[in-house]
């Protein structure tokens, strides 16, 4: 053990003092005498200093354990501080008091933490029981569907075999002292030479299946099907938990199935890859709660043509003109039972307000009862989600939150209207440049960059593709301007951190994105099928294409629309608002009925509203 240091200044007698000084190992050092001994200048700097107390130097070694489980036990904190166990064992009950420290039971063994390394701590051991758990159920699901494999073909090979001579066993299935299921052995057994000869005879003919895919071939397949679903990934729709199911048949080969849920909807995806074909299915529903709703009514078939990027690219347009990569908007049918405002508050409460909550480790009333304290977040619950957005799921897809933020932190609330730009055209080119900068911002998992963002939306020097900076474009106004967005956007960072949580508020703001107020914008997954159906009906009608694209052609315009920045002004006002167009008669994107979105008819069956 090593030696406690000792004041050693003199006593009153002459001799030197043997009282223990302390010592602080934040600071790597001894106090320079015992208290009694101290001038009044030590004591003021050991006073003044908390690394000399026991609570201060036990809250600085908590605060230093940052790898997983971050977490020490007593005898820990007294080895590493030099501290008795008594003492550490005080100084922690007192800070636990204070909400200073936390305390966890790992075993039989208490260990202490900040409040934030327990409940971290709590958080990966609940994943980690539910992951032990998950593998557990996995493994029994695994040999249960073997066994059973296995006693379907223990039957047909019995049937096959009568009046050969030859038995067919199982052993196995489940022990005796357990309910976990044992996987099951198949025995084929002759004792008779003309039986083995017939048995021999019979095993020497193809088999079934027998150019099923490896493994490997198994594994290719399913990294290809996941680069072709990848824009469903990015607009928030994600994968059973079991992953892809896989099946072979020797007439359709190979199919990968998978069903795709977001928010309460679903659809569900097979992958042919024999005949390169990926298809759209109405998902059906098991029953169970939460109720899921089909995305689907219909089958969509998309045929696979080129190399990966190009499947991709064309399962993102067929994605998009089915509505597939914006936010779903609900129509509940008129025979249900339950009006779209009740269906709404449900996914409301299930997808915004409960993360909310556990975001904000509150129960859901107290979480709750914190928004309606706040007059902007109530008067965008008010009008943008209960008005607005009324019929708007609260998905989480990242190019509507775009919008979202660019429809009220740029458009709306701001000096932007106040110091309106000069004509249509501009406008959009503004609005593409803000909706592409934010776009850079969003994170799906980590949320909204709000410091890098305001920057990036008030910077002087921001430009359009054609080199005019945004701040020129406002002129006098943009000072005006500038402080306007800086606000709105100081606003929603406030409530990000302080009230809705990174979830919550990706999910309000997806909403935000989806409104009539967005339909024509650019940046919304439908964008590229809107501008077909306004080109189509342009082409049907006689109307000529603007320059170049009238020797070009239509599918070079629709391509080029991608980009909609990167055109001349002449066609992105034919875009806008086409020669001779008008509400009733051939329109461009201001009055076309391909704006509007696809809306979902839901029917929810026995809800308990209570």
């Amino acid at each position: 053990m090593t030696e406690r240091p000792k004041c050693g200044r003199p006593t009153r007698a002459g001799t030197p003092c043997e009282a223990v000084v302390r010592r602080s190992v934040p600071l790597s050092a001894v106090a320079p005498a015992c208290r009694k001994h101290m001038t009044a200048d030590e004591k003021h700097e050991f006073d003044s200093n908390p690394l000399w107390s026991d609570e201060g130097q036990i809250l600085w070694l908590l605060d230093e354990q940052d790898e997983y489980p971050g977490l020490l036990t007593i005898a820990e904190i007294s080895g590493r501080l030099a501290l008795t166990q008594p003492t550490v064992s005080h100084t922690l009950r007192r800070l636990l008091k204070e909400g200073k420290a936390a305390t966890c039971q790992m075993g039989r063994r208490e260990v202490w933490g900040t409040g934030d390394q327990a409940m971290a701590w709590l958080r990966k051991r609940r994943s980690e029981a539910q992951r032990v758990e998950s593998e557990r159920a996995q493994e029994r699901e695994r040999v249960t569907k073997t066994n059973e494999a296995l006693a379907d073909a223990a039957t047909r090979l019995r049937e096959a075999c009568a009046g050969r001579g030859v038995s067919v066993l199982t052993f196995g299935g489940y022990g005796s002292d357990s309910d976990e299921p044992r996987a099951l052995s198949l025995l084929l057994a002759v004792d008779d030479p003309g039986a083995a000869d017939w048995l021999v005879g019979r095993m020497s003919r193809p088999v079934p299946g027998e150019d099923a895919p490896s493994d490997e071939q198994w594994s290719e397949h399913a990294e290809h099907l996941e680069e072709l679903l990848s824009c469903f990934e990015w607009a928030g729709w994600l994968e059973n938990g079991d992953g892809y199911f896989i099946e072979y048949d020797d007439e359709t080969g190979p199919v990968l199935y998978a069903t795709l849920h977001r928010t309460c909807m679903a659809f569900d995806v097979e992958y042919h890859p024999s005949t390169a074909q990926l298809r759209l299915l109405p998902h059906n529903y098991e029953g169970g709660w939460p109720q899921v709703f089909t995305m689907l009514d219909d089958e969509v078939t998309i045929e696979l043509g080129g190399d990966l990027d190009e499947q991709t690219k064309h399962v993102a347009e067929h994605a998009g003109a089915l509505g597939l990569l914006d936010p779903t908007r609900i129509e509940v049918d008129p025979v249900a039972q339950v009006s779209l405002r009740q269906f709404m508050d449900v996914q409301l409460t299930e997808y915004v307000f409960e993360e909310i909550a556990e975001y904000r480790e509150k129960s859901l009333e107290d979480a709750t009862g914190d928004l309606d304290a706040d007059s902007h977040l109530q008067n965008y619950f008010a009008a943008v989600v209960g008005l607005f957005g009324r019929d708007v799921l609260p998905d989480l897809v990242p190019s509507a939150v775009a919008l979202g933020i660019a429809a009220w932190c740029w458009r709306n609330g701001t000096a932007v209207e106040a110091w309106h730009v000069s004509d249509d055209v501009l406008v959009a080119r503004i609005n593409i440049a803000v909706t592409r900068t934010i776009s850079g911002h969003i994170d799906p998992y980590e949320g909204i960059d709000w410091p890098g963002l305001e920057v990036a939306l008030t910077d002087p020097a921001w430009a359009l593709p054609d080199g005019r900076t945004i701040s020129d474009l406002f002129g006098e106004g943009w000072q005006e301007v500038r402080d306007s967005v800086s606000r709105e956007l100081t606003t929603w960072r406030r409530l990000d951190e302080d009230l809705l949580g990174p979830v919550a508020t990706l999910r309000l703001l997806t909403i935000g994105g989806a409104t009539s107020y967005t339909w024509q914008w650019w940046g919304q997954g439908r964008w590229t099928a809107v501008c077909r159906a306004i080109v189509d009906d342009a082409i049907a009608g006689g109307i000529t294409l603007p320059t170049p694209y009238d020797g070009l052609g239509s599918e070079r315009f629709i391509a080029d629309l991608a980009e909609p920045d990167q055109l001349g002004d002449d066609a992105l006002k034919w875009l806008i608002d086409m020669p001779t167009s008008n509400v009733d008669g051939i329109c461009g994107l201001r009055f076309h009925d391909a704006t509007k979105p696809i809306p979902r008819v839901v029917e929810p069956i026995e809800w308990d509203l209570e």
